[in-house]
Parts: structure tokens; sequence; C-alpha cells
């Protein structure tokens, strides 16, 4: 299915920024949100070069109200791309901190949920979750990031019945690493990157192929399958997240 109006969270770097800039085309209306102001607007002023119509709205995935009333007020929905997220890193000692584990839960899930609930109540034909690789694994370098993908993991195939009988198709996006601002500061080594716009392209076409899943690369996700079934005193000290 060919969307036309099409609205992305976490819209001003990374994997969101070119997911607007692959959708980006004549006859395509984005709605791009984020929390920079400065980089939305770039990354929106680029997408109208393109010859897209896009509206650009600087707001908080984590403030429910203000994404009620955002995606509220859109005149038209075909696609929504929950795509906001955030890494804590390991922190001190390898430790996350508790803000920094307030903070992945806060945006991770209430963020996404607070970008989906309401797509769902307008019956959004397609709403696209971006998990990762890393929900398939329990890392120990990064619990809270592996529990908030795990969690979004499980809630969509378990709601995805449900969504279907009122005409709502979810799809669940699990990607291994993406060079983006978020991954740059890791300081091991990431095998399988892609940059964000090849994996924007691999996400794009499996949605308008109507998958309920895409995850990519799939021998990394083999790995972690694989991986989270060993004892973790095997693999607690190797480092590393999808992101």
């Amino acid at each position: 299915m060919h969307y036309q109006t099409i609205a992305i969270t976490g819209a001003s770097s990374g994997l969101g920024q070119a997911l607007a800039l692959e959708y980006a085309a004549p006859g395509i209306t984005l709605h791009l949100a984020g929390r920079d102001e400065a980089r939305l607007t770039a990354v929106a002023e680029l997408a109208r070069a393109k010859g897209a119509r896009v509206t650009a709205t600087v707001v908080d995935v984590t403030d429910r109200a203000a994404m009620e009333i955002w995606i509220g007020e859109l005149e038209s929905l075909d696609l929504m791309i929950a795509n906001a997220g955030v890494s804590a890193g390991p922190g001190k000692a390898n430790r996350e901190g508790d803000e920094q584990i307030r903070r992945v839960f806060a945006t991770n899930l209430d963020g996404v949920f607070n970008t989906v609930l309401p797509a769902m109540a307008r019956k959004t034909p397609r709403i696209v979750i971006i998990g990762s690789i890393a929900g398939l694994i329990s890392l120990p370098t990064s619990p809270a990031y592996s529990a908030t993908k795990a969690a979004l993991d499980f809630w969509v195939r378990a709601a995805t019945p449900g969504a279907a009988r009122d005409g709502i198709a979810l799809t669940l996006v699990r990607p291994g690493f993406i060079r983006t601002p978020m991954t740059a500061k890791n300081p091991y080594p990431m095998p399988g990157m892609l940059d964000a716009d090849q994996a924007a392209r691999i996400i794009i076409k499996g949605i308008e192929a109507g998958r309920a899943t895409i995850t990519f690369p799939w021998w990394f996700a083999a790995a972690a399958r694989v991986g989270n079934l060993l004892p973790k005193s095997l693999f607690a000290r190797v480092p590393g997240k999808p992101a």
C-alpha cells in the first residue's frame, strides 16, 4: 500500500530524519514531531525541498496531553511511525542510574503509547512501532533499553489481532545497529551497522509490503535469540546493543 499522509515522531535526527526524507516527495504530506526545534525545522525544509507538504511540531512524546492534542488535530493520517526513543548507555561502573532508567522507560514505553493509542483511537490504517533486536536479548550492559524494547515486542504481537478487528494494522520494526547520534557514543564494535538512510529504505519497503514485522539484519536477530537462551554468565561481559 502507498501511504500519502504520514506522521513520524523523533523526526529531528537519526532514523526519524532518514524516514522523513525517504518518504518526502510530491503528493506526500509529512507531519513531523521532535523535541529540537532547530533540527526539526532543518529536516522539514529538506523534506519540502523534495516536494512534500510538511508540518513540524515541537513536542515531547512523554507529554501525554500534548501528544493527544497533536495527533487529534492532524487533518488526516494514513500512517503513524512511533520512532522516538532514547538509550541510557551503561553509565558509571557499567550500571544505569536511577534517572537514566526512568527516562528510558518514560520515552521508550510511555512515549510510544502516547503516540500509538491516540493514533489507534482515530483508526489510523497502519501504525509502525520502532523496536529493536535488543528486545530479543536481555543485555546486562543496557537493561532498561532491552526491557523497553522487549515490552514493545510483546505488546505489538499481542495487540495485533485486536487492532486488526478495528481495521488497524500494526507493524513492529526490529533493527540492528544504525549509524545515528545515539550509537555514535558507543565505545564497542557494532556488527552489521547500517547507515540511517539504508535502514529507512528497508523499513519503508517492509511497510509498503504490509509486513507485520520487519527485522534486520536477520543473522543478528538469530544470534540474539540464541544468546538469550544461554546462561547469563556466558555473555554477561559482552558489550553492545542494537539501536
